[in-house]
């Protein structure tokens, strides 16, 4: 995974223990505690509206243990990394790209990740594989030493929500047993799972390692680009200001919506077949939460809905109307509340 690639570049690159890492305060967990399994202290700092790091907020951080700025490429839009590169350079820092949802994503015709002194991907993200990540460093990384996982269970999984989607039969079973797994999941899973780093020198699934050569295509992310755009000419309205516009290299991880009820919303969609998610609404429990309230809001009212490239046109306009049917209804549910 793709916290695995952040803990082993850490160690090749040279962070000791204590080094303090400048990270965002919008961020999914997992590799917040990567940082710090790897030894590394943390400062969070806050985004402008635009979803970039504020140079004079970085330059008041900055601290002789300061070592490295972490850089997240959100939803496959990219940062202006060559310029964060130079800022680095010029301080002595180390730069850390995230492009864990920008796998295949450019910036001024660069592969998004190569512009640190690392960068980190997350190809399970991007294509319908059970795990595997990627890592590029300006030093060597040693390879994985773990015994891999056959990844069968997680690869049935997939195909069965893949069906689902599909087939009204596959679709009704998996209505009927939601709740049941819900309620498993509840009693089962540990608090801190979704950042757990566990075993760092995991490869990928055996599973994943096979499947990867057959579905890589250049193609994938300027047909995440269309999907996406198609989504935009009819959503715009619900779009994040930082989202609203493509430039031409992303590739967009997920299509993001903003609403006041992001919870009632992707409940009312799945009954429409469409499988969204809260978007970072957990952050790392490291972060104290209300000293940074842009971030705060972020998590509060932003889901996404799925862009990836198997969508069809029939699944595009599907998703076009669920969203605005269910926008509709909290709408006059809000209007009649007040």
């Amino acid at each position: 995974m793709a916290r695995h690639a952040i803990w082993n570049a850490c160690q090749a690159l040279g962070l000791k223990r204590n080094d303090v890492v400048l990270v965002p305060a919008y961020h999914h967990g997992s590799e917040i505690e990567a940082l710090l399994k790897a030894g590394l202290s943390i400062k969070y700092y806050e985004l402008n509206d635009m979803l970039e790091p504020d140079e004079n907020e970085l330059e008041q951080l900055i601290t002789p243990d300061v070592r490295a700025l972490y850089l997240t490429h959100y939803l496959g839009f990219t940062q202006d990394a060559a310029y964060w590169r130079k800022w680095c350079d010029q301080r002595g820092l180390l730069l850390m790209e995230d492009a864990a949802q920008a796998f295949l994503a450019t910036r001024e015709g660069q592969p998004v990740g190569s512009f640190g002194h690392m960068g980190v991907f997350c190809l399970y993200k991007t294509y319908g594989i059970p795990d595997g990540a990627a890592v590029i460093a300006d030093v060597a990384i040693p390879a994985p030493t773990s015994r891999p996982k056959s990844g069968f269970i997680r690869m049935a999984k997939r195909h069965f929500n893949w069906l689902a989607e599909r087939n009204s039969m596959f679709g009704r079973v998996r209505w009927f047993f939601a709740p049941i797994l819900t309620w498993w999941r509840l009693k089962t899973d540990r608090p801190d799972e979704d950042f757990a780093l566990d075993d760092p020198m995991l490869p990928p699934a055996n599973m994943s390692s096979r499947l990867l050569p057959s579905v890589l295509s250049e193609s994938t992310a300027e047909i995440r680009r269309a999907n996406y755009q198609y989504l935009l000419d009819h959503l715009s309205d619900l779009v994040p200001a930082p989202f609203r516009t493509l430039q031409g290299g992303e590739s967009p991880f997920a299509f993001p919506i903003e609403t006041e009820d992001p919870r009632g919303f992707l409940k009312s969609i799945r009954k429409q077949g469409i499988e969204g998610l809260l978007f970072w609404f957990f952050p790392h429990p490291s972060l104290p939460v209300e000293d940074f309230p842009k971030s705060k809001l972020r998590r509060e009212h932003i889901l996404a809905v799925p862009v990836h490239q198997e969508l069809t046109k029939a699944h595009l306009e599907h998703i076009v109307n669920a969203v605005l049917e269910t926008q509709g209804k909290l709408t006059r549910t809000a209007i009649v509340a007040s």
